[in-house]
Protein backbone atom coordinates (compact mmCIF):
# COMPACT_ATOMS: atom_id res chain seq x y z
CA UNK A 1 0.00 0.00 0.00
CA UNK A 2 1.29 3.43 -0.60
CA UNK A 3 1.74 5.79 2.37
CA UNK A 4 -1.27 7.41 0.85
CA UNK A 5 -3.60 4.69 1.43
CA UNK A 6 -2.24 3.84 4.73
CA UNK A 7 -4.54 4.25 7.59
CA UNK A 8 -3.83 4.44 11.30
CA UNK A 9 -5.83 4.10 14.38
CA UNK A 10 -5.23 5.16 17.99
CA UNK A 11 -2.88 2.27 19.62
CA UNK A 12 -1.04 1.02 16.33
CA UNK A 13 2.62 0.51 16.45
CA UNK A 14 4.30 2.62 14.28
CA UNK A 15 7.63 4.16 13.51
CA UNK A 16 8.78 7.43 11.21
CA UNK A 17 9.97 5.74 7.90
CA UNK A 18 13.72 5.81 8.08
CA UNK A 19 13.61 5.91 11.52
CA UNK A 20 14.04 2.48 13.80
CA UNK A 21 12.31 4.19 17.14
CA UNK A 22 8.77 2.64 17.74
CA UNK A 23 6.29 4.80 18.78
CA UNK A 24 2.40 4.64 19.47
CA UNK A 25 -0.25 6.11 17.51
CA UNK A 26 -2.57 8.54 20.43
CA UNK A 27 -4.83 10.25 18.30
CA UNK A 28 -5.48 10.80 14.39
CA UNK A 29 -6.79 13.78 12.74
CA UNK A 30 -6.84 13.65 9.12
CA UNK A 31 -3.53 13.51 7.88
CA UNK A 32 -1.64 13.84 11.43
CA UNK A 33 -1.55 11.89 14.01
CA UNK A 34 -0.08 12.28 17.82
CA UNK A 35 2.54 9.46 18.36
CA UNK A 36 4.42 8.74 21.69
CA UNK A 37 7.76 7.56 21.34
CA UNK A 38 8.80 6.41 24.65
CA UNK A 39 8.31 9.10 26.72
CA UNK A 40 7.70 11.70 24.25
CA UNK A 41 4.76 12.99 22.29
CA UNK A 42 4.72 14.11 18.93
CA UNK A 43 2.90 15.40 15.82
CA UNK A 44 3.58 13.78 12.66
CA UNK A 45 2.72 13.56 8.94
CA UNK A 46 0.93 10.25 8.53
CA UNK A 47 2.15 10.14 5.30
CA UNK A 48 5.58 10.06 7.49
CA UNK A 49 4.94 7.06 9.51
CA UNK A 50 4.64 3.07 8.76
CA UNK A 51 3.19 0.18 10.88
CA UNK A 52 5.49 -1.84 12.45
CA UNK A 53 5.26 -5.16 14.10
CA UNK A 54 7.89 -4.49 16.65
CA UNK A 55 7.05 -3.10 19.89
CA UNK A 56 6.91 0.04 21.68
CA UNK A 57 9.66 0.14 24.01
CA UNK A 58 7.77 1.33 27.09
CA UNK A 59 5.39 -2.02 26.53
CA UNK A 60 8.21 -4.13 27.53
CA UNK A 61 8.66 -5.14 30.79
CA UNK A 62 11.43 -3.58 33.11
CA UNK A 63 12.35 -1.15 30.31
CA UNK A 64 10.68 2.14 32.69
CA UNK A 65 14.66 2.95 32.55
CA UNK A 66 15.32 2.69 29.19
CA UNK A 67 12.08 4.41 28.16
CA UNK A 68 12.96 7.60 31.12
CA UNK A 69 16.93 7.46 29.28
CA UNK A 70 14.70 7.97 26.08
CA UNK A 71 13.26 10.68 26.92
CA UNK A 72 16.22 12.56 28.45
CA UNK A 73 18.37 11.53 25.48
CA UNK A 74 15.69 13.33 23.39
CA UNK A 75 14.95 16.18 25.67
CA UNK A 76 19.01 16.80 25.59
CA UNK A 77 19.27 16.00 22.13
CA UNK A 78 16.91 18.79 21.65
CA UNK A 79 18.57 21.29 23.34
CA UNK A 80 22.29 20.85 22.62
CA UNK A 81 20.94 20.21 19.17
CA UNK A 82 22.26 22.77 16.24
CA UNK A 83 20.72 23.40 13.24
CA UNK A 84 23.83 23.59 11.61
CA UNK A 85 26.50 20.65 10.40
CA UNK A 86 29.69 21.32 9.51
CA UNK A 87 31.60 18.58 7.56
CA UNK A 88 33.93 20.71 5.57
CA UNK A 89 37.39 19.22 5.32
CA UNK A 90 35.91 15.50 5.68
CA UNK A 91 36.04 12.72 3.60
CA UNK A 92 33.15 11.63 1.87
CA UNK A 93 32.43 8.63 4.14
CA UNK A 94 33.23 10.29 7.36
CA UNK A 95 30.80 13.49 6.17
CA UNK A 96 28.19 11.02 4.82
CA UNK A 97 27.67 9.16 8.09
CA UNK A 98 27.63 12.80 10.00
CA UNK A 99 25.27 13.82 7.96
CA UNK A 100 23.11 10.73 8.37
CA UNK A 101 23.32 11.22 12.44
CA UNK A 102 22.36 14.59 12.15
CA UNK A 103 19.54 14.14 9.70
CA UNK A 104 18.26 11.20 11.89
CA UNK A 105 18.29 13.26 14.90
CA UNK A 106 16.77 16.63 13.34
CA UNK A 107 13.58 14.06 12.56
CA UNK A 108 13.51 12.89 15.80
CA UNK A 109 13.72 16.14 17.66
CA UNK A 110 10.90 17.87 15.21
CA UNK A 111 13.80 20.15 13.17
CA UNK A 112 11.54 21.28 10.28
CA UNK A 113 15.01 22.68 8.64
CA UNK A 114 18.52 22.37 8.95
CA UNK A 115 22.02 23.24 7.20
CA UNK A 116 24.61 21.57 6.09
CA UNK A 117 27.96 23.18 5.88
CA UNK A 118 30.37 21.24 3.30
CA UNK A 119 31.71 24.14 1.25
CA UNK A 120 32.46 24.72 -2.63
CA UNK A 121 35.67 22.87 -3.32
CA UNK A 122 35.24 20.29 -6.27
CA UNK A 123 31.06 19.41 -4.99
CA UNK A 124 32.21 15.95 -4.41
CA UNK A 125 30.80 16.32 -0.47
CA UNK A 126 27.63 18.14 -1.95
CA UNK A 127 27.05 15.88 -4.35
CA UNK A 128 27.19 12.82 -2.13
CA UNK A 129 25.20 14.63 0.54
CA UNK A 130 22.20 15.87 -1.85
CA UNK A 131 22.49 11.94 -3.21
CA UNK A 132 21.79 10.61 0.65
CA UNK A 133 19.26 13.05 1.45
CA UNK A 134 17.30 12.32 -1.70
CA UNK A 135 16.75 8.81 -0.42
CA UNK A 136 15.68 9.89 2.90
CA UNK A 137 11.19 9.83 3.02
CA UNK A 138 11.06 12.41 5.74
CA UNK A 139 13.31 14.60 3.52
CA UNK A 140 10.75 17.41 1.70
CA UNK A 141 13.82 19.39 -0.45
CA UNK A 142 17.18 20.35 0.10
CA UNK A 143 18.57 23.33 -1.93
CA UNK A 144 21.69 25.77 -1.87
CA UNK A 145 21.42 28.34 0.58
CA UNK A 146 20.85 31.50 -0.59
CA UNK A 147 23.83 33.40 -1.76
CA UNK A 148 23.92 35.79 0.67
CA UNK A 149 24.37 32.76 3.49
CA UNK A 150 26.85 30.54 1.52
CA UNK A 151 25.02 29.76 -1.79
CA UNK A 152 26.43 26.55 -3.28
CA UNK A 153 28.89 25.56 0.02
CA UNK A 154 25.68 25.07 2.33
CA UNK A 155 22.75 22.46 1.83
CA UNK A 156 19.53 24.08 3.38
CA UNK A 157 17.22 20.68 3.87
CA UNK A 158 14.12 20.95 4.78
CA UNK A 159 11.58 18.53 6.45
Amino acid sequence: ASAEQQTFAVGDTVRMRGLTTVGTVETVQGKEATVVFGDVRTKVKTSRLEHTVKKPESTLPATFAISRETRQTIDSHKLNFHQDLDVRGMRGDEALNAVQHFIDDAILVGMSRVRILHGKGNGILRQLIRQYLLSVPNVTSCKDEHVQFGGAGITVVDF
